[in-house]
């Protein structure tokens, strides 16, 4: 049997994890100096406060024990595996896959960076279950998400740019402007790195353009939000209406909380 690997940023709950057949490995926050363990999506407490009301933020990629535990874990069982990493670019978590792969037995474990998170990353998992349920061996099904990370696109927006500048995880941006004029950055997952790519103003305008740049025929398309449900919902129908299929429509946890801000919202989806 393979079975797939993924980490806490593909916002699983435990009802999908059992399905699919994923085992998930969590990644950890630390507020204010209290560390806590990222769960499956919707069994994180009321996380959306208490990163509002800390003073300071911190993430941590899964330890390395972890992954030599689970992966050992899993080959003693009798199992493959096929693990599906965050970007590279975005965390160091890839690097310490790697590492464990090599360590445990390289031949039956399949590491994948999917240079993507979140929703792309989500979008990765679904479709290698849908490989191995094909009857696809583990080389093949590696090979085949490898081939399709580059037509994961990922499209989001923030209403306050300092949580992405404060981690490091984009270049300089005109802060100052989307703070005073209301207006809102556009970015995306761009070969495993967020990089900015537009500019909106207001709420109504930022919901127009993502809906927008989804086009015709993408398939598995994923709104996510944290803390506005409502304009997740707005975006959501907004898509279903241009698209004529239902989308998804799914939270993001802590860890990516703490980077982009509790306030984004956006989309990703597999290109036709």
């Amino acid at each position: 049997m393979i079975v797939i690997v993924t980490d806490s940023t593909a916002c699983l709950n435990r009802q999908e994890a059992e399905r699919l057949g994923v085992t998930h490995v969590p990644m950890t926050y630390t507020l204010d100096g209290v560390t806590h363990r990222e769960h499956f999506v919707e069994e994180n407490g009321d996380y959306i406060a208490r990163i509002e009301g800390a003073k300071t933020f911190a993430t941590s990629q899964p330890p390395i024990d972890a992954y030599l535990k689970t992966f050992a874990e899993l080959r003693q069982a009798g199992h493959q595996v096929l693990c599906l990493s965050i970007s590279s670019r975005l965390s160091g978590t890839y690097a310490n896959e790697v590492v464990c792969a090599r360590e445990v037995g390289s031949e039956d474990i399949r590491v994948v960076d999917t240079l993507t998170t979140a929703g792309g990353l989500y979008i990765m998992v679904r479709a290698a279950r849908q490989f191995l349920d094909a009857g696809y061996s583990l080389s093949e099904t590696a090979e085949k998400l490898e081939q399709m990370r580059g037509k994961v696109k990922t499209l989001f927006s923030v209403g306050d740019m300092e949580p992405l500048r404060r981690s490091g995880r984009l270049g300089p941006v005109r802060q100052s402007v989307c703070t005073v004029l209301n207006v809102r950055p556009l970015l995306t997952c761009r070969e495993g790195a967020v990089m900015a790519c537009g500019l909106v103003r207001g709420k109504s305008e930022q919901i127009r353009a993502l809906a927008q740049a989804v086009p015709t025929g993408a398939r598995g398309v994923v709104v996510q939000y944290i803390k506005d449900i409502e304009a997740g919902r707005q975006l959501q129908h907004r898509l279903e209406s241009k698209l004529g299929q239902s989308v998804m429509l799914r939270p993001i946890g802590p860890v990516l909380a703490i980077h982009l801000g509790v306030d984004i919202i956006g989309v990703a989806w597999l290109e036709p």
